[in-house]
């Protein structure tokens, strides 16, 4: 098995250099979602998106893929319903960089848990950064408006549910589920 297959703890996270075939299944959902409504990528980022639901859904053990019949949740893992949240980045993920789902005040989640990753620019690297419980994320996290700025200047460019890195479960540990 090359190296391109194996995911590595890289601190905190988990690494994973996704294959052609990752990146080619990515691609095929991405197309075949389409733009997403109020997307303010304009369906740029859908590609991360689905990347990172790939890369997620291959580091579960007999995990199954459900993005494509619901849109409550990406993901079925030892019965819990996961949804995954892909940010693009630069660089390697820091412990206190931001975490985000995407919704307005009065959204109705209908999942278990949240799973975070980070996914390079060029899609060559993806980071597991996280994950936590719903009713825990929803109880840890602050809601943020569109054009709120963090402690660093960061704009948030939609609203939604922030919280850092470093508050998340380690990836490793959904395993023990």
């Amino acid at each position: 098995m090359s190296k391109s297959k194996k995911f590595i703890e890289v601190g905190d996270f988990i690494g994973y250099e996704p294959t052609s075939e990752d990146i080619s299944l990515a691609h095929q959902r991405a197309k075949d979602m389409g733009v997403l409504p109020n997307s303010y990528t304009r369906g740029l980022g859908r590609m991360v998106g689905c990347l990172g639901e790939v890369v997620v859904n291959k580091y579960l053990p007999r995990s199954k893929y459900t993005g494509d019949t619901s849109y409550t949740y990406d993901i079925r893992f030892r019965k819990k319903e996961i949804e995954v949240k892909s940010k693009t980045c630069s660089s390697e993920p820091q412990p206190n960089y931001s975490a985000f789902v995407n919704c307005s005040k009065n959204f109705k989640f209908q999942n278990d848990i949240y799973f975070f990753t980070r996914v390079r620019r060029d899609l060559m690297y993806a980071w597991l950064v996280g994950w936590l419980p719903t009713k825990k994320l929803l109880s840890t996290a602050h809601y943020v408006n569109r054009g709120d700025t963090d402690n660093d200047g960061f704009k948030f460019k939609s609203s939604g549910l922030h919280l850092e890195i470093s508050s998340l479960n380690k990836p490793k540990d959904i395993l023990k589920l």
